[in-house]
């Protein structure tokens, strides 16, 4: 596998492999470097792998301004339920429509927003 890109948040680096054909968007903590990570997708193309990553950074970002943490393939917040990373890359939101979904939630499950 080569990595084809790699970027940084918080915690940890969003990696981006390439296997023959297929692209795989991982999340490897900087704590255990070893190994290749927590595999959450495979796309057919680099670009299409790449804006899931750069996707996954922004929404990360987002999630921890409204309180939740990683765990694995889902963003993790006490008081509501837990969101699958792969499912929200996959609707595309821009930043302003995930702080909303989020605020919702938040609204939804009486837990004090924080972002």
């Amino acid at each position: 596998m080569t990595v084809k890109y790699r970027i940084e948040c918080f915690e940890c680096d969003i990696v981006v492999r390439q296997k023959d054909e297929a692209h795989t968007l991982s999340i490897q903590s900087r704590k255990t470097p070893l190994g290749n990570g927590n595999r959450l997708a495979e796309y057919a193309s680099e670009q299409e792998a790449v804006h899931a990553a750069d996707q996954l950074c922004q929404s990360y970002t987002i999630a921890r301004e409204f309180g939740y943490h990683l765990s694995g393939g889902e963003f993790v917040r006490d008081g509501v339920p837990s969101i699958d990373v792969v499912t929200l890359l996959r609707q595309e939101l821009d930043a302003s429509d995930l702080k909303s979904l989020l605020n919702r939630e938040a609204i939804k499950h009486g837990i004090q927003q924080t972002g």
